[in-house]
Order: structure tokens, then C-alpha cells, then sequence
């Protein structure tokens, strides 16, 4: 953990937050709000973990290419996926990313969970989440592992298909 202080004089403190923030994969942000010997100003408590090279995990210009990331048969399962996210999507207005994040989606494609112990082992994913769409993944994870190993013996438009699946959504 680290604190940084940032007086409402000094504008270099944020520029050093903001750095901070860049070059590490951050787990959570507290901020209060302090009037001290310094002046008034904010604390922030970061809680972080370090990025393997020193590299920043997100920047506002860069995005994952998750063909390059996962092998064929781990895409195929991951765009099932992203299609079950986009039909919860539109079905209930509620953004993509408040479902699931693609990384979340990656992760459950290279190891597909099995059980609610399992989904809740995925970074960033609560018991909450789980409730609402735990079960509904993990059966399209099956669906989709199905279709990718008959892929070969039988192949078929996954589009086509798809179009006559139903989501149950709760």
C-alpha cells in the first residue's frame, strides 16, 4: 500500500498519483479529505500490485487482441461468451462491462469454470455477480465447449445456432 497526500496547492502531486496509477495494476482507492499542518488537502491509499516489466497496465490507446492471447479453441469459447454477454446486454439494458469484463470472459476461457466455487475464483468477480450470472456462464460455457469439440465433425454456422438459443435471465 502507499499514501500519497495531494495539497490543493500543488499540481505536481497529481501528475505523480496519476504515474503511480499508470504503471500499476490497482486493486483499490481510498480518498479522504485532510485539513493538517500542510494545509487542506487529499489522502489517497492506494492498494496496488506491480505490472511484470514495469509497463502500465491500461492506457486509454492500447487494447487486448485476445486472438493473439488465447489459442483457437479458447477464443471460440470466448466469443460464445461475448455473444451470452451482449444477449444479457440488450435484454436487460445493463452495460457490457457491468456484466462481465473481457478479461473476465478471457479468464473463464482459458479455465472454464465448473462450479460456483470456480467462478468466483475469476478476478473481480463477487458473490453478487454470481447470482445474477453465474449459472447463466457457466452453461454457456458448456454449450460452448460442446460446439468447439464437434467443430470439426460437424461444421456448422455457430450464428445460425445461436440465433435459436433463449438466455434465461433473472
Amino acid at each position: 500500500m502507499t499514501f500519497f497526500i495531494s495539497p490543493f496547492s500543488e499540481p505536481s502531486a497529481s501528475a505523480e498519483l496519476n504515474n503511480f496509477l499508470k504503471s500499476h495494476r490497482i486493486i483499490n482507492v481510498e480518498k479522504r479529505l485532510i485539513d493538517g499542518e500542510r494545509g487542506t488537502g487529499w489522502v489517497f491509499l492506494v492498494e496496488y500490485t506491480d505490472i511484470e516489466g514495469g509497463k502500465s497496465a491500461y492506457t486509454m490507446s492500447s487494447k487486448v487482441d485476445w486472438r493473439d492471447v488465447l489459442n483457437p479453441s479458447q477464443f471460440a469459447v470466448y466469443d460464445f461468451l461475448r455473444k451470452t454477454r451482449k444477449e444479457i446486454g440488450d435484454k436487460t439494458k445493463i452495460p457490457l462491462y457491468g456484466i462481465l469484463s473481457n478479461e473476465q470472459l478471457a479468464l473463464m476461457a482459458q479455465n472454464p469454470p465448473k462450479t460456483k466455487e470456480d467462478f468466483l475464483k475469476i478476478k473481480g468477480v463477487n458473490e453478487q455477480k454470481y447470482k445474477q450470472w453465474g449459472e447463466i456462464f457457466i452453461k454457456a460455457i458448456e454449450k460452448a465447449l460442446v460446439s468447439t469439440a464437434e467443430a470439426p465433425k460437424n461444421i456448422t454456422n455457430e450464428t445460425e445456432n445461436s440465433a435459436d438459443s433463449q438466455l434465461d435471465i433473472f
